[in-house]
């Protein structure tokens, strides 16, 4: 029998990864912040919270995006990498908003299965119903992971190691 939450319709394994989740996700924050350094040339840590510390991740891909843009037009390995970036930093932070910002309203024991009711008013009122087994939720994470890693090596091949400043 699933362990379960005693209060949300979550059990054990769904609670791991939606930790899992938030864990990696603030890993990918701080890269993110490492690179809007690296790509402004932020040379204190000072400089970089007065920067990043109340912007939204949407905020952050928007910045590094416009930046990007307008850099390594002569380096098409570093120009091609930072697109795949922020493309995955994109997609990471959609997946992680569908489980973070969730209101979990049952589970299923057959399959495992945790539901998310979900409304949007973006234009019109929309409401919608989506399951995650944990292993669905874990897959975030990975995507979460390696996205962060794929900054680290960008970073690598931009400067030669991975430092600030």
């Amino acid at each position: 029998m699933t362990k379960m939450d005693m209060m949300l319709p979550l059990s054990e394994e769904h609670l791991t990864a939606i930790g899992r989740v938030t864990a990696y996700f603030s890993l990918l924050e701080n890269i993110a912040n490492v690179l809007i350094a690296d790509l402004l040339g932020l040379q204190s840590e000072d400089d970089v919270v007065s920067v990043t510390a109340h912007m939204m991740f949407l905020g952050k891909i928007q910045l590094i995006t416009t930046l990007a843009s307008t850099r390594f037009d002569d380096n098409k390995e570093l120009k091609d990498l930072i697109n795949e970036i922020i493309k995955e930093m994109d997609e990471a932070n959609q997946k992680r908003n569908k489980i973070v910002h969730a209101t979990w309203i049952y589970h299923s024991p057959k399959n495992n299965e945790s539901g998310v009711l979900r409304r949007t008013a973006r234009g019109k009122l929309k409401t919608s119903l989506e399951g995650f087994t944990p292993e669905q939720i874990n897959e975030v994470v990975t995507l979460i992971a390696t996205t962060t890693g794929k900054i680290q090596q960008f970073l690598i091949n931009k400067n030669g190691e991975l430092h600030f400043g």
